[in-house]
Order: structure tokens, then C-alpha cells, then sequence
């Protein structure tokens, strides 16, 4: 990474630790424990992991950071909202595996165009090998279809599966928050060979789409406490944007002048 990038990230890492977490990650500890823990100790998790780490280019800021951070997020979103399903732990825990499962698997295509649909068709070659039903497959392959930004989903007969699909949608959009500028934005940046004016030049339409997904959200649990999310992504933004007025505009100025 450019050693100018690396800086501002680190800037950017610096002004989004004053702001506090929000609501989501507060109130919801326990289902995000849980969630970690199946991340990281369910076995046929931990394999898939290990089976997909070498597909991921990290440095279009969707790599294994980005997938890991959607995975738990989707496996708490379900916890939360089958929550008054009455549904036993066990199928929870299952449902929970399948969306961490569709979140480490929702990018793997990240670098291809329409990437959500060869994506799709790539995990289901993969799970292929692993010990789930052909409905959880399906289940799988159809949220990772769905999980792009501002196009209409398809929707599925079985409440679970769309309920899993939706879950994976809102716990992607959730990165369009502080992580859009604490972590992708910054690889993205480097991966395209940017320089810092020519982010400059760009930021506000990019901080435009960020407030565009508020809207989006699909589960009940997203729409009420993604919008905190993305605003603090937009708060954590636009000091972003006031550092590089302050440091890069007035070194273009100069320049011109000494020219």
C-alpha cells in the first residue's frame, strides 16, 4: 500500500475510534458472541474458511477482514430476528451456520463481473463437498444473489431462506459504516492506484451512494438500527473529507503556485 494511503487510513482508523459503537453492536453482545463462536470453532466453518482464504484479493477491500466482519453480522441478524419463532436452539445454530456460510462465500467472485451471480454458482460447487442439504445450498446460493446494493431481490417461497437471504443483504450494507472508511475504502483506493487528490476529487459522490443505502435494509432489525450505522459512517466520512481539504487542496494550491 502507498505509504500516503497507509497514512490516511491510519487517520481515518484514529477519527473513527472517538466515535461510540453503535446501538446494534451494544445491545445485541450476546448474539454477536454467539455468532463468533460458531465463526470460529463450528467445524465445517472453520473448513470453509480454510477452503476460501486463497480466492479473496484483499485488496479490493472485500477480502477475508470484509467476509469474516458480514459473517458474524449475519449470523447475529438471524439470531435476533428468529427470535421470537420459538424455534429450537439447534435450528437456530444451524440457520445461524448457514448465514455465516453465505457471508464468507458472498465475495469469493468480488474481482468478475456480476459477481453476485457467478459468486452464487461458484459457492455452490464449492459446498459441494461440505455436509449440507441441497435446500441449504439453495438457501445459500439465493442470498448471495441477492446481496448487491439498489437491485430489486428474488424473492424465495420459504420464509427461512428469505429471511437468510435478507440477513446476508443488511449485515453487508452494515460495512457500508465506519468500515467503508476505516478499512475497503482505503484498499480499493491502493488496488486502483489512486493518489490522494484523485480521492478528493471523487469523495463526495462516493459519501452520496453511502447515504443512498440507508433506505435499503430488509429485515426488521436492519431497518431499525442500520440507518445509525451508515450515519456514522457518514459522520466518520465527512471528517475524512474535511482532513483532505485541509492537507491535500492547499498542497495542490502550492504547487500551482510554484509552477
Amino acid at each position: 500500500m502507498q505509504d500516503a494511503i497507509r497514512k490516511l487510513q491510519r487517520e481515518a482508523e484514529r477519527i473513527a475510534s472517538k466515535h461510540p459503537l453503535p446501538e446494534f453492536y451494544t445491545r445485541f453482545k450476546a448474539q454477536a458472541a454467539l455468532a463468533r463462536r460458531l465463526f470460529y470453532s463450528h467445524p465445517g466453518v472453520v473448513r470453509l474458511r480454510q477452503a476460501v482464504e486463497p480466492l479473496f484479493h484483499e485488496e479490493l477491500g472485500h477480502g477475508l477482514y470484509h467476509s469474516s466482519r458480514v459473517s458474524i453480522d449475519c449470523a447475529a441478524l438471524l439470531c435476533i430476528e428468529t427470535d421470537s419463532d420459538r424455534m429450537k436452539p439447534i435450528a437456530v445454530e444451524r440457520l445461524m451456520t448457514i448465514g455465516i456460510y453465505s457471508g464468507l462465500l458472498h465475495d469469493i467472485c468480488r474481482d468478475t463481473e456480476n459477481h453476485a451471480e457467478i459468486g452464487a454458482t461458484e459457492a455452490e460447487r464449492i459446498l459441494c463437498d461440505f455436509h449440507i442439504s441441497k435446500n441449504e445450498i439453495a438457501c445459500i446460493c439465493n442470498a448471495i444473489r441477492n446481496h448487491e446494493a439498489f437491485l430489486p431481490p428474488k424473492p424465495t417461497s420459504r420464509r427461512w431462506m428469505q429471511l437468510a437471504s435478507d440477513c446476508l443483504y443488511d449485515a453487508d450494507k452494515f460495512r457500508w459504516g465506519a468500515d467503508t472508511f476505516t478499512h475497503t475504502l482505503w484498499h480499493m483506493v491502493d488496488h486502483k492506484g489512486l493518489s490522494p487528490h484523485d480521492l478528493l476529487a471523487s469523495f463526495p459522490w462516493g459519501m452520496s451512494g453511502t447515504l443512498r443505502i440507508k433506505e435499503t435494509f430488509r429485515t426488521q432489525t436492519g431497518r431499525q438500527y442500520g440507518p445509525e450505522i451508515i450515519d456514522t459512517g457518514v459522520e466518520i466520512g465527512k471528517e475524512i473529507y474535511r482532513h483532505l481539504l485541509k492537507n491535500f487542496r492547499e498542497n495542490t494550491r502550492d504547487s500551482d503556485h510554484a509552477g
